[in-house]
């Protein structure tokens, strides 16, 4: 009886799975078999060839044969990395046992190559070139580098991979059509030999996704990865990033290894927090900035009423100052718009307690509340106080202060007190006082403390009253103005 083609490979590759490749012998005895090896003179390696090579046949023709893209073909199937591959005028088919068989043509096929193809990290393709879902554009997945790896084309950035755990987040956020687009770059090292990054066409052609070991993988993109770039990438001071960009009260914030970067849409203005205190910086009460610059930090201290403020911005805005204010948590839940007006307005923000206790009088783990339900209410109104904290009515010693760091905070006093908060003490004094307090003071790097709220007993806001002077007279000595960022 003549056996068919099919039925003959059929019983090879049964024999050749049976014996030669590892499995259980099915088939019949070994002298049976070795009959039927000899008959058809078929060994096992040229039974998985073979199967290979038809399923590559089967394939081109589902596809249309010589009337299909892929043309006419090119030459004999070989053998390539554990599979087989057979060319065609116009691209490739590959076939592995674990994959099956697969075409790759055009762009794609040309980055496959150049990555190495089945023997590089990509693998077997796992699927034709395909449509992407949503967007302009084509791919192919393949079985490389933990069976997840793909190359994406499209007309305005050409053909690149995405794969590990790279790969899996920009598929979280959509892929292609989601907010990323499509990749611009293959997966890259980064300068610092730590971690790894694709750059992507999408949110006005500034997207990415950086990794390393210690933060996974997290995308950084528009005006934060602008403020981002500009202070250096991955090798600035805030390092990788540790959370993708999330929504907070009136913008958005990406977090990163040694600080957060956020946005504010009412300003659109971006405000970068430093979580890190220098060695420097701890242990110590600071009353100045360490400086030999003549610069000056204007500071202003909230807990009782916001009478002041809306004058103290317009002054601070008037003559582009910058100022540093610290903030209870009370106030900010009494006055829960005023925070935005003091960050939209550039300034920066820091931890003046919850309540304003002494802080000499409490236990260690009411100091850690005081600190983390004002550091929590800061942030739920869209600002955030790291790494800046002042005690209230500058009380402390030794053991506050290594309680304020230990919850990464640098403890900021003060150069000089205007004492604007006592009021005009029975109309003895005026502005002219607040402003000759200051003055006498001057130094590189002083830190000037005043108050948003009216006095209790006269009302009055002297603070608020000699600010213009105050700005005026020390930039008539040679003073410019800084944030306690400086302190950094």
């Amino acid at each position: 009886m003549r056996r068919s083609r099919p039925a003959v490979l059929g019983m090879v590759l049964a024999l050749a799975l049976g014996s030669g490749l590892g499995g259980t012998a099915l088939g019949p005895p070994a002298a049976a078999e070795s009959a039927v090896a000899a008959q058809w003179s078929v060994p096992a390696l040229t039974a998985v060839e073979q199967a290979g090579d038809d399923a590559i046949e089967q394939h081109y023709e589902q596809l249309g044969g010589s009337a299909s893209f892929l043309g006419t073909p090119v030459g004999s199937a070989y053998d390539i990395a554990g599979g087989r591959a057979q060319d065609y005028a116009a691209g490739t088919i590959y076939w592995s046992p674990g994959t099956g068989a697969h075409e790759v043509h055009g762009a794609i096929r040309g980055r496959y190559l150049a990555l190495g193809g089945p023997a590089g990290f990509l693998g077997f393709p796992l699927t034709d070139e395909t449509v992407t879902p949503g967007a302009a554009g084509r791919y192919n997945h393949f079985s490389g580098v933990n069976a997840g790896s793909s190359i994406y084309w499209s007309p305005g950035t050409g053909a690149h991979e995405v794969h590990g755990a790279i790969r899996g987040r920009y598929l979280a956020l959509g892929g292609p059509a989601g907010l990323l687009g499509f990749p611009l770059t293959d997966e890259t090292a980064t300068p610092d030999g730590v971690g790894r990054y694709n750059h992507f066409s999408g949110v006005n052609a500034g997207s990415s996704i950086y990794w390393s070991p210690a933060t996974g993988a997290y995308e950084v993109y528009g005006a934060i990865r602008a403020q981002w770039v500009a202070l250096g990438w991955e090798r600035s001071r805030l390092g990788y990033p540790t959370s993708g960009e999330y929504g907070i009260t009136g913008g958005r914030r990406s977090d990163f290894q040694r600080g957060s970067i956020l946005w504010h849409a009412a300003s659109g203005r971006t405000e970068v927090i430093n979580t890190s205190v220098p060695s420097t910086l701890l242990g110590v009460d600071l009353e100045r900035i360490p400086t030999t610059q003549k610069v000056v930090a204007l500071t202003f201290d909230a807990g009782a009423n916001d009478a002041a403020l809306r004058s103290i911005l317009a002054t601070l805005a008037a003559n582009g100052v910058p100022g540093t204010f610290f903030l209870t948590g009370d106030w900010v839940s009494q006055f829960p718009s005023d925070p935005a007006l003091i960050y939209n307005a550039g300034h920066r923000i820091g931890n003046h307690s919850m309540t304003h206790p002494d802080f000499t009088t409490l236990a260690d783990a009411q100091i850690a509340a005081e600190i983390s339900s004002a550091q929590r209410t800061i942030r739920a109104a869209g600002g955030d106080p790291l790494p800046f904290f002042r005690f209230p009515f500058g009380a402390r010693d030794s053991r506050t202060i290594a309680d304020v760091n230990g919850a990464g905070y640098a403890a900021i006093r003060w150069t000089v007190d205007t004492l604007g908060w006592q009021g005009t003490m029975n109309g003895t004094r005026g502005a002219s006082f607040i402003v000759q307090r200051v003055m006498a003071s001057a130094q590189p790097g002083e830190i000037v403390l005043m108050h948003l709220g009216s006095n209790p007993d006269d009302g009055s806001t002297l603070d608020a009253a000699a600010l213009p002077q105050v700005i005026a007279q020390l930039r008539a000595a040679g003073y410019g103005f800084v944030t306690l960022d400086a302190a950094l």
